[in-house]
């Protein structure tokens, strides 16, 4: 069934519907929806021209009513928007979780500064044993965007990435982490690269392997999905809050939706297809219009009932795809664990158990 709410007409109408949308999601991706739609509001508040960001700010108010009404692909978008899996976030966990640490003391510190100095050129020094007499000078490169990734950090998640994803995740790391082939790489002359054609090809290598990746998760934000997946948390975090009743006025009269009135002129100026278009079943749960088929109204595509297991199963989705990030002191490598999402029995209920009288648990008869 349609909302029966009026449509929202300016941008502060429109800002407070999409705010009351966001209440009605899980509390996975609540807060990160609610936070985003306010942020977007006071960047988007005073550009000029407003159009497109209304009619994006539309869409995406469509897009919230369909998940809550129940349409799971939507609905596991917007948790894996709210996870880092896609969108903003996945570029914010990118950058805090597989960056360069702070030095933790002051030797750690003192080391970095010296391997940030620029390197001279060989003209001015002794050429070291391992260099050939005669060799061109090596000049240092500009500090650019790839110094400030941690890289083997990456390469170790792109690598596990790589073995470990399926053909539905959102992300899919396709190309192989070989830096080395670009080092020994060399030109159409045969010669090898030079210094900055070299770090270029890097760069965009590297650039290549960041937009595939899928960053890991901070320790508490991981153990809080795990334990939602594994049923180990409290109730309150696998329900969605119900939908609370529309205001009546105080005559009692339902509230003006504004399309209560038959608009002949669309039907005079457009084909019937483009009318109807909204109340197809593809699109019926985004705009909540209803069919005039007298054979009866079909159901939307895609509408579940969103109860407590379908909710641990997109978790577990969601669970599966991310990793967790931990070093090895003593090797100093980087270990990779990723959510395990198993298909687990549920157990018979007491009328079921009649048909398996009489057989042990390997499935024989106790009667043979």
């Amino acid at each position: 069934m349609p909302l029966q709410i009026p449509h929202p007409n300016t941008p502060l109408h429109l800002y407070r519907h999409l705010l009351r949308e966001s209440t009605y999601l899980p509390g996975l991706c609540r807060p990160w929806i609610t936070s985003r739609i306010q942020q977007r509001f006071r960047d988007c508040r005073y550009k000029t021209p407003a159009t497109p960001h209304i009619k994006q700010a539309h869409a995406s108010l469509q897009f919230m009513r369909s998940a809550n009404a129940g349409h799971i692909k939507r609905l596991e978008h917007l948790c894996c928007m709210a996870t880092g899996r896609v969108g903003k976030r996945n570029r914010i966990l990118s950058r805090s979780q597989l960056s360069h640490q702070p030095p933790t003391d002051t030797a750690e510190l003192e080391r970095s500064r010296i391997e940030t100095i620029p390197e001279t050129s060989r003209s001015n020094h002794t050429p070291d044993s391992g260099e050939a007499p005669g060799a061109a000078p090596v000049r240092p490169h500009k500090h650019d965007w790839l110094e400030n990734w941690s890289l083997d950090k990456v390469s170790a998640l792109a690598q596990s990435q790589f073995s470990q994803q399926a053909s539905d995740w959102p992300k899919a790391m396709r190309r192989v982490v070989e830096p080395q082939k670009i080092m020994v790489g060399r030109n159409c002359f045969n010669r090898p690269y030079g210094p900055r054609l070299l770090r270029n090809k890097l760069k965009r290598h590297w650039a290549g392997i960041l937009n595939q990746i899928l960053p890991p998760l901070p320790q508490g934000e991981w153990d809080h999905l795990a334990s939602l997946v594994n049923g180990e948390s409290n109730v309150a975090g696998l329900t969605i809050p119900p939908r609370r009743a529309v205001a009546q006025s105080l005559q009692g009269s339902s509230p003006d939706l504004g399309g209560s009135q038959w608009n002949w002129s669309q039907h005079a100026l457009k084909p019937a297809r483009v009318i109807e278009r909204g109340s197809t079943r593809q699109r019926k749960s985004l705009t909540g219009q209803e069919d005039q088929d007298p054979r009866g109204h079909g159901n939307a595509i895609g509408i579940q009932v969103i109860s407590q297991r379908k909710l641990q199963r997109i978790y577990g989705r969601i669970w599966a795809m991310s990793p967790i990030m931990k070093r090895n002191p003593e090797k100093k490598k980087w270990s990779v664990s990723w959510g395990q999402n198993e298909r687990r029995i549920s157990a018979p209920s007491t009328s079921d158990l009649q048909f398996f009288e009489g057989v042990t648990n390997d499935g024989k008869d106790e009667r043979i």
